[in-house]
């Protein structure tokens, strides 16, 4: 990853953190229910998160090992973005801001506010839902990894966008932060994540026990590092299990969020 890049990431990290710590005290303070212990740990955990997806020995290895590109996908989509929703991320950040900054933003993203409608009609739930998806399952396609994993800047331009789209989705299904969007109903959010759960699960059983190795990319890598260790007996392609397994494994956890 770029170093600016890799700065300008790790500065959005902690300057969130420090927003999230300023709000919560002074919530807590007030006696906010919403500045809960757990809620602060959560935010934590989120960030932890992210800088793991983006900021660790993670990000450049998976590049070289498939397994650490699905737990990178796993660590950021399924955890970290609901994450920083249950813990009611904007509300609390909000309260980090300074008063004058706090009024002005949260008048802008007000519901009938020119800017929130602009953003309530440009996030309707449908919509992200089908985007999150979509770029769910392209972002395992083989021809898709095969030629971003061969460049960084777009494996990283792809996991960014994939993140977004990921918050957007659990920013409705969870239902904190801005709240712009009318309430989901239980049995729908229900429905969204079996719906979503069984297409992750599909890709990676798909890929678990695949006898086919389906991304060039790491045959080669995999093979490249064979020859320069000089062991014969490791040049066959690895089963891409430890990736499908992952996938499958992180429907557990995705789920007991909500």
């Amino acid at each position: 990853m770029n170093e600016l890049l890799r700065a300008l990431l790790g500065l959005l990290i902690v300057t969130a953190l420090v927003l999230y710590g300023r709000g919560w005290w002074r919530m807590r303070r007030l006696g906010s229910p919403v500045a809960s212990i757990y809620r602060l740990i959560v935010f934590c955990v989120a960030s932890l998160l992210v800088g793991v997806a983006f900021l660790s020995p993670l990000h450049p290895y998976s590049s070289q090992l498939l397994f650490f590109r699905s737990l990178q996908t796993v660590i950021l989509v399924l955890l970290a973005a609901p994450a920083y929703f249950l813990s009611c991320g904007y509300d609390v950040m909000l309260w980090g801001l300074p008063a004058a900054w706090r009024r002005q933003l949260k008048g802008n993203l007000h519901r009938n506010a020119p800017l929130g409608r602009t953003v309530r009609r440009l996030t309707p739930i449908g919509l992200i839902w089908v985007l999150f998806l979509v770029l769910f399952v392209v972002w395992h396609e083989p021809t898709w990894v095969n030629w971003s994993m061969g460049r960084p800047w777009v494996h990283t331009a792809g996991l960014i966008v994939l993140g977004l789209l990921a918050l957007l989705f659990w920013w409705h299904v969870v239902g904190t932060g801005p709240r712009l969007h009318p309430s989901l109903a239980p049995w729908l959010i229900a429905i969204m994540l079996v719906i979503t759960e069984i297409i992750n699960m599909l890709t990676g059983v798909s890929t678990a026990f695949s006898g086919v190795a389906f991304y060039d990319h790491y045959v080669s890598v995999h093979r490249a590092i064979a020859r320069k260790i000089s062991a014969p007996w490791t040049t066959r392609p690895l089963p891409a299990r430890s990736c499908g397994l992952v996938a499958v494994s992180s429907m557990c956890p995705a789920s007991s969020w909500c």
